[in-house]
């Protein structure tokens, strides 16, 4: 992987890291955005706390959602949020794994679509979890492979990232 002024210019053919072990079982809170139908609903419950100052970020390809669990070290429950996103499409699609994210990139630009790509956290080489300034497909598979969410939902991910570290967070992307 090239880095040039916080841009990537290659992607990266390495396998994906593991991520740890989410850590101890907590209750969370829970924050959605977006209209959440019946079945997903259903599927939602609190997931165990990653731990303290750690962000675990599920991303489920089969139902375009996003759940992110922060925990905390000063004695809070863990906040949890449930969000659509767009996952890559068939040709394209988002690689399956554990992975750490590689770098942050708040006004991120596609050096290969020339479109904006804000509040990025890129994992696997030149795939990231971003805002989609457009936001009309989310809900449905459209990207070449990024994991797109709502520009403000990206911003409250991204300062997570942001603030816990790369290596205290992890990325599961599952279908």
């Amino acid at each position: 992987m090239l880095l040039a002024a916080g841009v990537l210019l290659t992607a990266c053919d390495a396998a994906p890291v593991a991520a740890t072990d989410p850590g101890a079982v907590a209750t969370t809170s829970v924050v959605t955005r977006g209209p959440v139908t019946a079945p997903i609903a259903e599927r939602i419950a609190p997931l165990p706390s990653p731990g303290p100052d750690k962000v675990l970020a599920i991303v489920d390809v089969s139902d375009q959602r996003l759940t992110v669990v922060r925990g905390f070290d000063d004695g809070r429950k863990p906040e949890q949020y449930h969000w659509v996103v767009s996952t890559g499409i068939e040709r394209k699609p988002t690689p399956l794994g554990a992975f750490y994210p590689d770098f942050l990139s708040p006004r991120h630009v596609s050096s290969i679509y020339n479109v904006p790509m804000p509040w990025s956290v890129f994992f696997n080489g030149n795939i990231a979890i971003h805002g989609d300034p457009d936001a009309r497909m989310l809900g449905q598979r459209a990207s070449h492979g990024c994991v797109r969410v709502h520009p403000t939902e990206a911003e409250i991910f991204y300062r997570m990232v942001e603030e816990v570290g790369l290596r205290n967070t992890s990325i599961i992307v599952r279908d």
